[in-house]
């Protein structure tokens, strides 16, 4: 159950690159980048092309701490999630609600 507990709060405490950094990548790998915001979370967008002039689009959402908490990427038309700290630490904490219940 601790080791749960440990992951759950690594993974909220986890700041991610920062939008300089990610912006500073870019623009070395020629990549163009959009900067939106929306409410309370910043969004940065950036497109770049790779082998085979495969375009690819990274979406990083960021919250007001500047922390990374969204991370999807979109290809041929198809987008994957690849980092959602609230969508995992939720996951982790419904498993070991499921254990409890098995326990008791």
């Amino acid at each position: 159950m601790m080791d749960e507990i440990n992951q759950v709060a690594r993974l909220l405490m986890y700041d991610g690159p920062t939008a300089t950094e990610l912006i500073q990548k870019a623009v070395e790998e020629n990549g163009v980048f959009h900067i939106s915001n929306n409410d309370d979370i910043t969004m940065l967008t950036i497109e770049s092309t790779v082998a085979y002039g495969l375009k690819i689009t990274d979406v990083y959402s960021f919250n007001l701490e500047g922390q990374l908490i969204k991370q999807t990427i979109v290809m041929n038309g198809k987008e994957q999630i690849v980092f959602d700290k609230y969508k995992e630490a939720t996951q982790i904490l419904k498993k070991l609600q499921q254990k409890r219940r098995k326990v008791s």
